[in-house]
């Protein structure tokens, strides 16, 4: 089936995986095949707009095909594999996941009556053994997005949160640890470390598909543009012509 052989190789195993949407993908193309029959029987492909548009989807098969012919063999799989390790060696950072930490916390207002005092309240009672700090939240927390979740704020890395959250947030060491109350613009907090997360990179192994799928990509997207490049350099396009046509055109437009 000449119409599956057209689509890209993901799309193609998809579809050949699956009797049902292969079935589907056939029953449509008959359809449209009989619907483009009865359509050249009764003469449609003489209509003026129809030809154009018939021209049109021609060209652009054919250039689509000329690009391809002239992008050449895929490059040799070893050299991209290459090309894919030094990228990933000249920017450690883009792979790399900074230390992350999750934290859960309840907020006290700053303009609540007594709001310092309230937090040292709170904090007493997250302090004593056996408190359940996220139900602390549900029901002392002025922040409501989080305290439906016992105060949760997930993980985190620096730079994401306000500076003196931040801080305190990254100085708790072991699950569990409290903070103090700690003053933002948004109120007072009691932070609570639940879990963390050291900085780590990805292996090569983990991205080595999508930086050569990319490497590719760019090759190919490189070897069509100096194909679009040369053909540009030999057009000289009528401006006057374009112009005249535009000039013809805007009463009519104005009119509309």
């Amino acid at each position: 089936m000449g119409e599956v052989l057209r689509l890209p190789p993901p799309a193609q195993a998809q579809l050949m995986a699956s009797p049902p949407d292969l079935a589907n993908f056939a029953q449509n193309l008959a359809i449209r095949r009989e619907l483009a029959r009865q359509a050249e029987a009764d003469g449609l492909q003489n209509d003026p707009a129809t030809a154009v548009a018939l021209r049109a989807a021609r060209d652009q098969v054919l250039a689509e095909v000329a690009l391809a012919r002239a992008e050449g063999p895929p490059p040799d799989p070893a050299a991209l594999e290459r090309l894919a390790r030094n990228q990933y060696d000249a920017a450690p950072e883009k792979f790399s996941t900074p230390e992350q930490v999750r934290v859960s916390h309840i907020l006290i207002h700053a303009k609540a009556c007594d709001a310092e005092a309230h937090a040292r309240e709170v904090l007493a009672l997250a302090r004593q053994p056996g408190a359940d700090f996220a139900a602390l939240a549900r029901e002392k927390s002025d922040d409501p997005a989080t305290a439906a979740r016992g105060g949760d704020l997930g993980f985190f890395s620096r730079g994401k949160m306000a500076a003196a959250f931040e801080n305190a947030a990254f100085a708790l060491k072991q699950p569990g640890e409290l903070s103090d109350v700690v003053r933002t613009e948004f109120g007072y907090h009691i932070i609570r470390l639940e879990e963390r997360k050291p900085a780590s990179r990805q292996p090569f192994e983990a991205v080595r598909d999508s930086l050569v799928k990319g490497l590719a990509e760019g090759e190919s997207r490189t070897r069509r543009r100096q194909v679009i490049d040369k053909l540009n350099a030999g057009l000289e396009l009528d401006r006057e012509a374009i112009e005249a046509l535009v000039a013809a055109r805007r009463p009519a437009a104005k009119a509309n």
